[in-house]
């Protein structure tokens, strides 16, 4: 055995100059991936690209993209196909069911099996309780985070609406918070359900402030330390640089009577009365903005109770008259109070740049690295347009996929998947039976090999999020470590009772075939048919990837008293099911499928 798995990584080399994982540079790239502090900006690659899945269907770029991939009986080709006569059609009404969400049965039946989600219902002020104050007790602090992680996972592999697992995932990183603050971890379980699900399709404005009103954003980036006497400007930049404006509509070291201006259709509050505001942002735009959210603290002291829970403190509050992108006039007047923190936060909301910011970062998150300009600008202006209203979000969601761009064959395939995408997507295609939970050996396992990906939901530090281009993930780090994780997801347990049943399933699909149809071609064939949901026309023979795998499963065994097995010879069903020597072929069938999920046609979404 030992002999044989170095052959399998000799076959490995030998993909990799026959083209198979070629398209995957591994040298003079960054292998660090989980950095403790914020990267220097980098600005989008071109896109990625690698050889190419062969015509690639319609339904297939939707479920990679609006999802994680293909879930063969369940989201796949046949089902996509029935949701309309048209792919406009069927991806018009995608989207809409998508949205509107529904009863998660397979989740909710994996929870239920689980039995040790604690945490998932309990309100702000219970997590507070059991999980801040009385930490270290009977319970840790960081189980609320430490369930979510898992719980991420669970509703990526097994959702009926991955489209809501996507759009939470992308709010999620871009108000990000790292999982494991000493406070943000024990009130997690609300940050995901109050803040972020409960918002993530509304308006804009109502969701900043929920952000900035949570006490694991109120912790992480300082702000319950921001007072009149004691300025904490740290939450002021990043809501303009990261979560509304973004850095590019910054004016540099300027003065506010310098910054060119635009003028708007707001009035009342902060809204000059000529409608006539800076078109970019400055540092006084910075520290201004922070005197405004002055005393918005959180409820953490036994005097006023310590609940966890959002508390304004008026004397902490800065009440002089602030000026915040007016070119130093004072739009916001003196004495105003909390009222100070509202009106920042919709003068932000509502600014074009804004607009603009979130949807660049929405087009390269879901869409390629290098979007057109022209989606950009048309997924910004609705959401512009629609800045007052309730479902403002769901709007912008809706323009952004049904846009012509989002259809345009010359952007599939464009984005590189994230060690996350890869592993979650390989356990929805491969039907995984994997009921990740708290205190679980096999989970536990899991997380090991998965946090080494530098990819695991909720442990990026910066507040800048997880890197979305490509570029970054296609390093030696992430690259072996995701294929680690996939192996251990398929090797782990195979004989008995596998997560990822990879022959059982071949096993149960020629049994009621004739004998001599269970050969290494129909194998490899079976298996990137359901991976890739579709089979070409002319069938996979020919194909380099395929041939490439192929030559991997005909590997003579050391005995040389065994010959190589010919690609269209028949495999007696026992051999395979019972992974018998000197062929191995359940081991041999694993292996095979591995490479086609470390393969280019399948990290590309």
């Amino acid at each position: 055995m030992k002999d044989y798995r170095q052959s399998r990584r000799q076959v490995m080399a030998g993909l990799s100059t026959a083209g198979l994982l070629t398209a995957l540079p591994f040298s003079a790239l960054p292998t660090a991936t989980n950095q403790k502090s914020v990267p220097p900006k980098q600005q989008p690659t071109a896109g990625f690209k690698a050889a190419p899945l062969p015509n690639q269907t319609f339904a297939h770029m939707v479920l990679n993209r609006l999802g994680y991939g293909v879930t063969p009986g369940i989201m796949d080709k046949t089902y996509f196909q029935g949701l309309g006569t048209t792919d406009a059609d069927r991806l018009s009404q995608f989207v809409d069911q998508q949205l509107a969400g529904g009863n998660d049965v397979y989740v909710n039946q994996r929870i239920n099996q689980a039995g040790t989600y604690e945490t998932l219902n309990k309100t702000l002020n219970q997590l507070w309780v059991d999980y801040h104050i009385d930490a270290n007790n009977q319970t840790s602090s960081s189980q609320p985070v430490g369930e979510h992680m898992l719980l991420k996972f669970l509703r990526s592999t097994y959702s009926l609406f991955p489209l809501r697992e996507r759009i939470a995932e992308f709010w999620h990183n871009h108000f990000s918070v790292y999982g494991y603050d000493y406070y943000a971890r024990s009130v997690w379980s609300s940050w995901d359900r109050d803040v972020i699900r409960t918002h993530m399709l509304g308006n804009f404005k109502d969701f900043l402030i929920a952000t900035a009103r949570h006490p694991a954003m109120l912790y992480y980036l300082d702000n319950y330390n921001n007072s009149r006497s004691e300025p904490n400007e740290n939450y002021g930049r990043e809501l303009i640089e990261l979560h509304t404006l973004g850095v590019e509509n910054y004016y540099g070291l300027a003065q506010p009577h310098e910054v060119p201006t635009i003028t708007v259709n707001e009035s009342g509050g902060p809204w000059p009365a000529n409608g006539v505001i800076q078109q970019y942002y400055v540092d006084n735009d910075v520290y201004e903005t922070a005197r405004c959210l002055t005393g918005w603290r959180v409820n953490d002291s036994t005097s006023l109770g310590d609940t966890g829970e959002f508390y304004y403190d008026s004397g902490r509050h800065d009440n002089f008259a602030k000026s915040v992108l007016t070119g130093g006039f004072q739009n916001f007047t003196a004495n105003q109070g909390e009222t100070d923190g509202f009106e920042v936060m919709e003068m932000l909301a509502y600014h074009p740049g804004t607009a603009k910011h979130i949807a660049g970062k929405l087009a390269r998150a879901f869409i390629s690295d290098n979007p057109p300009q022209q989606l950009i600008d048309d997924v910004a202006t609705v959401f512009y347009d629609n800045r007052t209203a309730a479902n403002q979000l769901e709007l912008v969601f809706k323009a952004l996929f049904n846009h012509a761009a989002f259809s345009d064959p010359q952007y599939w395939q464009s984005k590189v998947k994230r060690p996350f995408d890869v592993v979650v997507s390989a356990m929805r295609a491969c039907d995984a039976d994997f009921t990740l939970r708290p205190d679980d050996g096999d989970s536990n396992s899991f997380v090991y090999r998965m946090d080494d990906t530098g990819h695991f939901p909720y442990e990026w530090r910066p507040p800048d999020g997880y890197p979305t281009d490509s570029s970054f993930w296609l390093n030696s780090t992430a690259l072996v470590h995701t294929w680690k994780t996939v192996d251990w997801l398929i090797d782990h347990d195979a004989s008995s009772s596998p997560l990822l049943p990879i022959v059982p399933y071949v096993v149960q699909h020629f049994q009621g075939l004739p004998a001599t149809e269970l050969t290494p071609d129909n194998m490899v064939s079976y298996w990137m048919s359901r991976l890739f949901d579709q089979t070409p026309t002319n069938g996979w023979l020919g194909d380099p990837v395929y041939e490439s795998i192929i030559t991997f499963i005909l590997t003579r065994p050391q005995d040389p008293r065994y010959p190589q097995w010919h690609r269209s010879n028949y495999i007696d069903m026992s051999m395979l099911a019972n992974n018998e020597w000197p062929y191995y072929w359940g081991e041999r069938l694993r292996g095979a499928v591995k490479l086609m999920i470390a393969s280019p046609y399948f990290m590309q979404r």
